[in-house]
């Protein structure tokens, strides 16, 4: 299946609709003069769909979108039937983005980020931040405040935060970026476990392929 951004709404639903989790209806929104999104409708069920597509197609756009970190021009998002803009609360506790960026919390350690970030999401895992913590080789990182931290190493703490929040919906924007081969190898197992697993909705921006192993349930192509 292939969307275009700024292009006539193209429904990507997928699956039993019974098992729909992620709606998004008339979706607009524009950068000044330039439209990224025109009418854009969508349905994302449980498992992992791999949004594509090139520099400037809209792909972080789409996830802030999706996350509330942007608002859109027009049209409704909605997780469960929360809507994102009546009842954003509610919405946010349902959903886990995890950006390419820095984040409020870099004068914090990965121990008190997970600390305070444990609080916000009913579903946390902290067996599942023990077994990240392990695979990603965060222990001797655990104390240190996070902008004093590599690239990589942020990245691997907002990627444990991701796997551990048990959301309805898990947003990665890039997540393959900056990590190491050990890194890289235990992301993959971990998303191909929650694919194959299919209970909750993880929707994957990257260029690059995500691995053998790691089942996709749908596909969404923007073009720039």
């Amino acid at each position: 299946m292939a969307v275009h951004a700024g292009a006539d709404p193209v429904p990507g639903f997928r699956g039993d609709p019974g098992m729909t989790e992620l709606q998004v209806r008339d979706l607009s929104f524009s950068y000044g003069d330039r439209p990224m999104f025109d009418g854009w409708s969508a349905a994302f069920g449980s498992g992992l769909t791999w949004l594509r597509g090139g520099n400037g197609s809209g792909k972080s756009t789409l996830l802030k979108l999706l996350a509330g970190a942007l608002r859109p021009a027009a049209g409704q998002v909605a997780v469960e039937g929360v809507v994102q803009e009546t009842q954003p609360m509610d919405y946010r506790r349902r959903v886990f983005w995890c950006g390419p960026g820095p984040v409020a919390f870099d004068h914090l350690s990965p121990q008190e980020y997970f600390a305070f970030i444990r609080g916000l999401y009913a579903g946390w895992d902290d067996a599942a931040m023990a077994h990240h913590i392990a695979g990603f080789g965060l222990a001797p990182h655990l104390h240190s405040p996070l902008r004093t931290l590599s690239t990589g190493t942020q990245r691997k703490t907002w990627l444990t935060a991701a796997l551990c929040a048990g959301t309805p919906v898990t947003l990665l924007d890039e997540p393959l970026n900056a990590l190491d081969a050990a890194s890289l190898m235990h992301l993959r197992s971990s998303l191909a476990r929650h694919a194959s697993e299919g209970l909750r909705v993880w929707i994957v921006a990257t260029h690059e392929a995500l691995g053998e192993g790691i089942a996709i349930a749908g596909h969404i192509e923007l073009a720039a």
